[in-house]
């Protein structure tokens, strides 16, 4: 009896060996960021995005660093990403919603990229990522590709928020408006695109403690032959002017799922 793909299941490449053991919803024991914010111009931003996602008049772009401990499915491994997200607005046939849309993001496990890349359509890309550098005021984070650098991010003056804040925090994390969205793109051997559709994958949590202060932010300069993989990335991310800073922000999550069955194409 020859292979056979059931309805609904994913099949991922190899797709010879059947579905992967990817669970419904995916835990982790904890999720740490670090988040550096700024205003941007807004007519350059769109210029990086496709004409779909409309940029809102106050566009703030957001590099964060992500340490995420004990995921189940990847046996309760860690790993770490830095995307840059920014909030869009898509306009569908049948709805219209706004979310973060990860322009970019570097992790440091392959597995997680594949996955995340066929299934979702998230912009990602392998990196080295090391873990961040955190202390009780400051903190810090970089990636490199090669041992070549692309980033680095220094945070300073942090300071506790209060209950209320977090609280806050915890509310806008649960608004619908906070889910993230993805784009897939796959390209057709023969030019065109095999699929080319806005999705969107929710995450849930709960924050533990978090902490605010200030942040900066610095794209190098590598080369194609330093860097082939994202040089042509953080060169396009360079052009964009830094017109302000926002606070900065080092959050600290428990009981954090990405429920997959929940997983959407939006129309």
């Amino acid at each position: 009896m020859s292979l056979t793909m059931a309805p609904g299941t994913h099949h991922l490449m190899p797709a010879c060996f059947g579905p992967p053991k990817l669970p419904d919803v995916t835990r982790f024991d904890a999720m740490v960021t670090l988040a550096v914010r700024f205003v941007t111009d807004r007519a350059r931003l769109q210029a990086l995005l496709p004409a779909f996602f409309e940029v809102p008049e106050d566009p703030i772009v957001v590099v964060g660093h992500t340490h995420n401990v004990g995921v189940d499915w990847l046996a309760g491994r860690t790993y770490q990403l830095v995307r840059v997200d920014t909030r869009v607005t898509y306009r569908g046939k049948e709805e219209t919603v706004t979310g973060p849309f990860g322009m970019v993001i570097w992790e440091s496990e392959a597995k997680p990229v594949i996955v995340g890349r066929e299934l979702w359509g998230n912009q990602k890309v392998v990196a080295e990522v090391p873990p961040h550098v955190l202390g009780e005021t400051q903190g810090s984070f970089e990636i490199f590709e090669y041992g070549n650098r692309l980033l680095r991010a220094e945070l300073s003056n942090l300071k506790p928020v209060s209950a209320g804040t977090l609280e806050k925090m915890q509310g806008m994390w649960e608004d619908p408006e906070s889910v993230p969205l993805g784009w897939k793109y796959i390209p057709n051997l023969e030019g065109g695109a095999d699929a080319d559709y806005v999705t969107q994958t929710p995450l849930s949590g709960t924050f533990a403690s978090a902490m605010r202060g200030e942040g900066e932010i610095s794209f190098d300069r590598p080369t194609w032959e330093q860097a082939p993989g994202s040089a042509q990335i953080v060169a396009a991310l360079k052009t964009l002017p830094i017109l302000e800073y926002r606070p900065a922000f080092v959050t600290h999550q428990t009981d954090t799922t990405l429920p997959r069955n929940r997983a959407r194409i939006v129309r």
